[in-house]
């Protein structure tokens, strides 16, 4: 059995291939004649895309990297593996770091605390036990799994939203030792702080978005519990595994404005879950957020657009929901396609003259390191497992 349990890599040969179902994807098309000058990256949720035109034609260069730009200066935002399995007991867990690409040092900005927990834990309690190398499996049906996964969601300037799961199955151990959970939060990049609503926009506007994410949820409780048939008894053990938490929350926009998506966190012993997202609510823009704001889409998931001297960039999804076709459209609104991208399209960071020389050659350092990365380097995302199945529909939870 594999030990890292659910973990899928997507590696920069995967990336190319992707983008190749265009024109210019992973190399250069021919040059295009009147074609606007442009030199911009396009962040989707597993990878970079380096877009640039000139004399040349267009480049686009893909490679799975997270990017964040903080205070001026770019970041790389990855999850690593941390692996202290034994041949009975499979302990996997994931860490968030946050690298600086001119200086390269990295910093940890989410530990992990519950695989270290059960790694001491087991090797208390099991001293003949050596840890797997590398390169050694454990055994089909391990009666210790704990696995923790760390997805990442968004990334709005500093701030990076993700959602946090555990699973501990143990056989055969102590009572009630088993154990799923499954809640959201924003870390601060350059500290590694948890962040509130609050302290991101202010007291009134975290009172009001938490106040009406409170009462929705609570409406769909009752209303659920209210329900007097043969699966009443389910729903409310269901529900019961649920509990509001305003600090459970992710950071989303609309037409370049601020939204807060709460999702209510959840413990249950037995089955997978996922946080239960609300409905987003609206607040009022920080001064923090004028440097994020011209890097997020306008428009429809379906047709996002990002405006810039004149020029403008289009990703039109695809009839498959996976991909996006980008192009660049001119002040003729004449449009010339260039790539197609792994969807959805988060953000796109033009590379002006607020980028200095020091910043573009890390960029190029960091695009050319990407492109070896191994499995056992870098997680760009964890894919996003499926919904545990649940005996009450929370299908009004999922707006976008």
């Amino acid at each position: 059995m594999a030990r890292k349990i659910g973990m899928a890599r997507i590696t920069a040969r995967t990336i190319c291939f992707a983008a190749a179902t265009a024109l210019a994807a992973c190399g250069r098309a021919a040059p295009s004649p009147g074609l606007p000058a442009a030199d911009l990256i396009v962040a989707t949720a597993d990878s970079s895309y380096w877009v640039t035109n000139g004399p040349k034609g267009i480049r686009v260069r893909g490679v799975p990297l997270l990017l964040a730009r903080v205070d001026g200066r770019f970041r790389e935002i990855y999850v690593a593996d941390d692996d202290r399995s034994y041949f009975d007991a499979v302990l996997v867990g994931q860490r968030l770091w946050s690298r600086d690409l001119i200086r390269g040092d990295s910093v940890e900005i989410f530990a992990d605390s519950v695989i270290p927990r059960f790694a001491k834990s087991y090797a208390k309690a099991h001293p003949d036990d050596a840890p797997l190398t590398k390169d050694e499996e454990a055994a089909d049906h391990p009666r210790t799994t704990v696995t923790t996964e760390l997805e990442v969601l968004g990334v709005h300037g500093p701030y990076v939203s993700y959602e946090y799961r555990t699973d501990v199955d143990v056989t055969g151990e102590r009572n009630n030792t088993d154990r799923h959970t499954a809640r959201r939060g924003v870390l601060d990049a350059r500290t590694g702080k948890a962040v509130t609503v609050a302290a991101l926009f202010g007291g009134a506007a975290a009172a009001r978005a938490e106040g009406e994410a409170g009462a929705e949820w609570r409406g769909a409780r009752d209303s659920l519990l209210m329900v007097r048939d043969r699966r009443s008894r389910r729903a409310e053990k269901a529900i019961a595994s649920f509990a509001f938490d305003p600090t459970s929350f992710t950071l989303d926009s609309e037409d370049g404005a601020p939204r807060v998506r709460f999702a209510v966190p959840g413990q249950a012993a037995r089955g997978s879950l996922n946080a239960l997202e609300l409905q987003a609510r609206a607040v009022a823009a920080a001064p923090w957020w004028n440097a994020v704001r011209g890097e997020l889409p306008m428009g429809p998931d379906s047709l996002q657009s990002w405006t810039q001297n004149g020029i403008e960039l289009w990703a039109a999804l695809a009839e498959d929901g996976e991909t996006a076709r980008l192009s660049l459209r001119d002040s003729t609104r004449r449009d010339w396609r260039i790539a197609a991208v792994t969807a959805p399209v988060w953000r796109v960071i033009w590379l002006d003259s607020t980028v200095k020389a020091e910043d573009r050659k890390a960029l190029k350092r960091a695009f050319s390191d990407a492109s070896l990365y191994s499995d056992d380097v870098r997680i760009v995302m964890a894919p996003r497992r499926p919904k545990a199945r649940s005996p009450f529909t929370l299908a009004s939870y999922r707006h976008r």
